[in-house]
């Protein structure tokens, strides 16, 4: 369905009286690509089916962003893509300029290891939004996930060449 695409965030509420919508995310790369540029837009409705639109402009407000798509100029028009998710073509991502940003998709399939290096035998396989921070998703087994916050309090270094993860104090989150 999406694949080769990536999530941006979900469409809020229409803004404004011409159309626009609240783009619920405090970050774009979206404000990095050259528009107009075709998206896919997608919703867990079943009888809504995935389409294809073209975002137009993006501007902050609020922390936020709000945005325009070709085609829909009320809010009214708006209001049926309230609740949809955007996806951005893989290959339309801006390039990644520091050793320090990454993509989160990136980091799907790390390996958990602890302060010393040694190796927890847990693969980082999903990382959930929540509103106060991720949530990294290790699975331990088959049957077993582990969830920790995706905070530097808990979590140390990101080294995507060798393809691990530092969790500090694993213990803390292993109980059975």
């Amino acid at each position: 369905m999406t694949e080769g695409w990536i999530s941006l965030g979900q469409l809020g509420k229409p803004f404004g009286i011409k159309g626009w919508l609240r783009f619920n995310v405090r970050d774009s790369i979206l404000t990095k690509v050259k528009l107009p540029v075709r998206l896919k837009l997608g919703k867990s409705d079943p009888n809504f089916p995935e389409t294809e639109i073209i975002l137009l402009e993006i501007r902050p407000h609020n922390g936020k962003f709000v945005v325009r798509f070709e085609g829909i100029a009320t809010p009214e028009e708006a209001e049926k893509w309230v609740g949809g998710i955007l996806f951005l073509p893989q290959n339309l991502l801006p390039k990644i300029e520091t050793k320090d940003e990454f993509y989160v998709r990136d980091l799907i399939g790390l390996q958990a290891i602890d302060e010393f290096g040694k190796s927890l035998n847990w693969k980082l396989t999903d990382i959930q939004d929540n509103p106060a921070h991720p949530i990294l998703v290790f699975s331990k087994s088959e049957e077993e996930e582990i969830l920790i916050p995706f905070l530097h309090v808990f979590v140390g270094e990101l080294n995507l060449e060798k393809k691990t993860i530092v969790l500090i104090q694993p213990e803390l989150w292993n109980e059975v």
